[in-house]
């Protein structure tokens, strides 16, 4: 193995939050010598990762994009090639791209508290160390998506295939196909629209259904403002409607969750009416829980409702019994045919979450992430000089990511101004602090099936939080850095 090479800041990841975490080192900690250590050959994670049809975001671009490079399209929604393309540009005009190192797949990560250090060791013998870690790996697994077995799956004449490990090969079987796609999700949301025109017909098979808002291809109060207003400015009041905006209608499905169930369903069916009766709607379009309570999606331009009133896609819910060797066999009877199916039923969160797959031992004791704390959304307890990011999931991801950098900045800048060597969150014994599952504010699958592996948050702050973006844009960005459960270790003393 070869010399290690220190530096003061680590980042883990060159996707969305790891630019972001940069972009704030740069800009608030010039002192700070940092690299980003990228398992994969190029920049932007999950954009550069998934390749299904139609991927794109899930949120708006005003907000999903950075708060320090303006997204100029008046397009709310965007496909992942715009996406990474502007993660590139945002890159290269920060001379960030000199400071990415590519294809570095981290095996091991030790905190050793002789010297106060990590030490990071790759899958090809590279070793790193630094002051301060920062994990910006986002929240699932790259590995093992979520791939349910169905009785019978082996006798299926056809291919089956999970978005997560789509390739060309699929693009082409696509072509002429019957198609069933299994999910309700956003991943089946998006592909649904944007295979319709390849393939013979669609059908997509849920067992829960999905609320479903039609979004305009082009926001016509964006474009008033970048046509009229300087661009700067158009970006930050665009910004700033479209956070104002996805608040309050996210406090209004949460307070008021009967008004708001009728007025979004009102909205889908005025989609659909032309091809469904209120019952045949009813089946279809009616989630067993309120709005919010899982992900809502989005249809820029009501893409997903144009396949199914024009015949080239069918709805299907209700439980599958098995598949057969040409299709999908319901438990009510029902006979779907198809060629390819793709089984769009969800993501598996990290096992070793927020560490990816590194292996991570603290003084020695392997990390074992369901028995911590996650402290305030951006460390976990007892585990020292370490910080991360994982998004909003009522929100923008990049909201948050951009408040957890700031904050990160603002602990560095703490600690070198008072001489600390170490920080590590520690929970009071006698606190009384419950612990529960973190879900991100949501019941969706990917969160509750994984429960009992991730680590657990609190009741009460700063053991419980990150899902209000404006609570946490009062604390975390206009106020100062928090000690409050911190321990810090400065030249040689330990203090609380």
């Amino acid at each position: 193995m070869g010399e290690e090479e220190h530096f003061d800041c680590l980042i883990i990841g060159a996707g969305i939050s790891g630019l972001d975490a940069a972009y704030h080192l740069q800009e608030h900690c010039k002192w700070a010598s940092y690299a980003i250590l990228e398992r994969r050959a190029n920049l932007g994670g999950t954009w550069d990762f998934f390749n299904y049809p139609g991927i794109r975001s899930d949120s708006d671009m005003y907000t999903f994009g950075f708060s320090w490079k303006v997204w100029k399209s008046a397009k709310p929604i965007a496909p992942a090639k715009d996406i990474l393309a502007y993660l590139k540009e945002a890159a290269e005009e920060q001379g960030m791209m000199e400071k990415i190192k590519f294809n570095m797949d981290i095996e091991t990560a030790a905190w050793v508290s002789a010297d106060n250090r990590w030490h990071l060791t790759t899958t090809t013998g590279r070793r790193y160390s630094c002051n301060v870690l920062f994990g910006c790996t986002g929240y699932y697994s790259y590995e093992t998506p979520f791939e349910p077995s169905f009785p019978g799956q082996e006798a299926f004449s056809g291919k089956i295939v999970h978005p997560q490990k789509w390739t060309k090969e699929y693009d082409e079987l696509v072509v002429g196909a019957k198609v069933a796609i299994i999910g309700s999700g956003a991943t089946a949301v998006t592909i649904l629209p944007n295979i319709s025109n390849d393939a013979s017909h669609v059908t997509m098979v849920q067992r829960t259904p999905t609320y479903i808002a039609a979004k305009p291809e082009v926001d016509p109060w964006a474009k008033f403002f970048k046509d009229w207003l300087p661009l700067n400015i158009a970006a930050k009041i665009n910004r700033w409607k479209a956070v104002l905006l996805g608040a309050l209608f996210y406090q209004y499905c949460v307070r008021y969750p009967n008004h708001a169930r009728k007025l979004i369903k009102a909205g889908m069916f005025n989609e659909v009416k032309s091809v469904m009766d209120r019952e045949e709607f009813d089946k279809h379009f009616s989630p067993p829980y309120n709005p919010w309570e899982q992900r809502f999606c989005l249809a820029p331009g009501g893409d997903f409702f144009h396949p199914i009133r024009e015949g080239k896609a069918t709805m299907v819910t209700g439980h599958i019994d098995h598949f057969t060797e040409n299709g999908i066999q319901m438990k009510d009877g029902k006979n779907i045919e198809a060629d390819l199916i793709i089984s769009a039923t969800g993501l598996t969160i990290q096992q070793n979450f927020p560490f990816s797959t590194m292996k991570v031992t603290v003084d020695g004791k392997p990390y074992v992430a369901a028995t911590h704390l996650i402290y305030n959304a951006f460390m976990i307890s007892e585990v020292p000089n370490f910080a991360f990011v994982i998004g909003y999931t009522n929100a923008s991801w990049t909201l948050k990511a951009d408040i957890a950098s700031m904050y990160f900045t603002k602990m560095l800048n703490y600690m070198r101004s008072n001489k600390i060597t170490k920080v590590v969150p520690k929970e009071d014994p006698d606190g009384n602090v419950k612990h529960e599952y973190f879900s991100g504010g949501l019941s969706s699958g990917y969160f509750t099936r994984s429960g009992d592996i991730l680590p657990k948050q609190g009741d009460k702050f700063p053991w419980k939080g990150g899902v209000n973006y404006i609570l946490d844009l009062v604390q975390m960005t206009f106020g100062g850095f928090s000690t409050d459960s911190l321990e810090f270790e400065m030249e040689n003393k330990k203090i609380s």
